[in-house]
């Protein structure tokens, strides 16, 4: 198993900081081209993380692998946290516009009939923001089914969802919101949470506000507040306290792992990911810690097959990690 740390020499990463910024003196410099000379491989992914548009911070990396390289000798059982920031904070807000535009993605259907909005989503899509009549946003995770009426009627509004949703319900305190699922009935005033349910069962965590979650099986019902989840079967509803900070990351692309096993890794990344990774040698066993907000998956997978000691391959589809 690996264990990894990310262990650094001191004034290195400042000095690779300036470097990139072009503001190194020439004796910074010198220190900058014995780097290079000594660890080409190194500086090339610094390099190239540096000027993507991506928020990664790395740590607790094994000191024996790569980043001893990069990062150089350090006094013993000094350990510290990397920070690779992105390029200056320059994005301007008509290129923030097209990030925007270029991460939307689109239903795989959507029909009316009866005055009832069915949205259905394909195996690599997640919807944009869905608004609801009374105000209220869903975001659908891929390979998900929501049902709601154009419009509610005045005294309740109930909807359906098969697959896994996030919810910002529009308060309204004589008009309680129902959410209808294969072992659940949920019910909020005003809250968000998310939902994610199968032919198994239902798991409902809840963000803020407070959420009712009822068995469809029996009368036993349950409410639960932030940092909680709800789980349905056919035979039980529990409720648990949520440690998973990844519950929404599907939806977020905000990822944080400690000391995580690379299978959970790239569970979580192919939620959120278009392009999937499999594993394709189940033998391979990895400890991995470090923090993504909407990195860029190449950047992700290179520094997998790094720390990790991995070989990746990108194919037409995704990668395979062997």
């Amino acid at each position: 198993m690996v264990e990894i740390k990310i262990l650094m020499m001191e004034n290195i990463y400042q000095i690779l900081k300036k470097h990139f910024l072009q503001q190194t003196s020439e004796s910074e410099e010198k220190q900058i081209e014995k780097f290079i000379n000594d660890n080409p491989q190194e500086y090339k992914m610094l390099y190239h993380l540096w000027w993507s548009n991506t928020d990664i911070e790395l740590k607790d990396f094994d000191s024996n692998r790569a980043w001893e390289k990069v990062l150089g000798q350090v006094k013993q059982n000094q350990v510290k946290t990397i920070p690779i920031y992105t390029k200056l904070k320059r994005i301007s807000a008509a290129a923030a516009i097209l990030i925007a535009v270029s991460l939307s993605v689109f239903y795989i259907s959507k029909r009316i009939t009866d005055n009832e909005v069915i949205v259905q989503t394909d195996k690599i899509n997640k919807s944009d923001v869905i608004i609801l009549s009374d105000g209220s946003k869903i975001w659908l995770n891929k390979n998900a089914k929501f049902s709601y009426p154009e419009k509610f009627n005045r005294k309740i509004c109930k909807v359906s969802l098969t697959g896994e949703a996030f919810f910002e319900i529009a308060r309204n305190p004589e008009k309680p919101f129902i959410i209808e699922t294969e072992h659940s009935e949920i019910t909020v005033l005003g809250t968000s949470f998310n939902v994610n349910t199968d032919t198994i069962q239902t798991k409902v965590a809840v963000t803020t506000g407070k959420v009712n979650v009822k068995s469809v099986y029996s009368s036993l019902s349950i409410n639960i507040a932030p940092n909680y989840a709800a789980t349905v079967t056919q035979n039980n509803i529990e409720k648990t306290e949520n440690s998973n900070p990844n519950y929404i990351s599907w939806k977020t692309g905000k990822f944080i792992f400690e000391d995580t096993p690379i299978q959970e890794i790239i569970t979580d990344l192919n939620s959120f990911y278009e392009k999937q990774i499999i594993i394709k040698n189940q033998q391979v066993k990895c400890q991995f810690s470090a923090s993504f907000d909407q990195a860029d998956l190449a950047d992700i997978i290179e520094i997998l097959e790094l720390t990790c000691n991995i070989k990746i391959i990108e194919n037409e589809y995704g990668y395979e990690i062997y």
